[in-house]
């Protein structure tokens, strides 16, 4: 949910212009709105937390990957990859939020 909200904040252009592809194409979303999804992932990339972000969760961003890849007419067999994937997503945005939190004190090395 940060992830997103940090990326809607930085780049809501490039969201906004994606989400409307997408609705358009229901059928053809994934080629047709391809460009515009790295657009998104460019642009989300450029900030400093989702880069922390995506190394920190990358083992199991890479296997939810790889598994859509691999399943790309039976998706919903990659359940377990999305669950890894979110349980990764909500340990960093818990540390982060916790080492940027006004209890830290000056001597406190953060998380990331």
């Amino acid at each position: 949910r940060e992830a997103l909200a940090v990326t809607a904040q930085l780049c809501g252009p490039e969201l906004e212009r994606y989400g409307r592809c997408v609705a358009a194409s229901p059928g053809s979303w994934h080629r047709d709105c391809h460009q515009l999804s790295l657009s998104v992932t460019e642009c989300a990339s450029n900030h400093p937390l989702v880069r922390r972000f995506f190394f920190f969760c990358s083992d199991s961003f890479g296997a939810f990957e790889r598994c859509l890849r691999e399943r790309f007419f039976f998706f919903a067999e990659c359940g377990p990859h999305v669950s890894q994937f979110l349980l990764c997503a909500q340990i960093f945005f818990f540390y982060v939020t916790q080492s940027a939190t006004p209890s830290a004190t000056p001597g406190d090395t953060p998380f990331f």
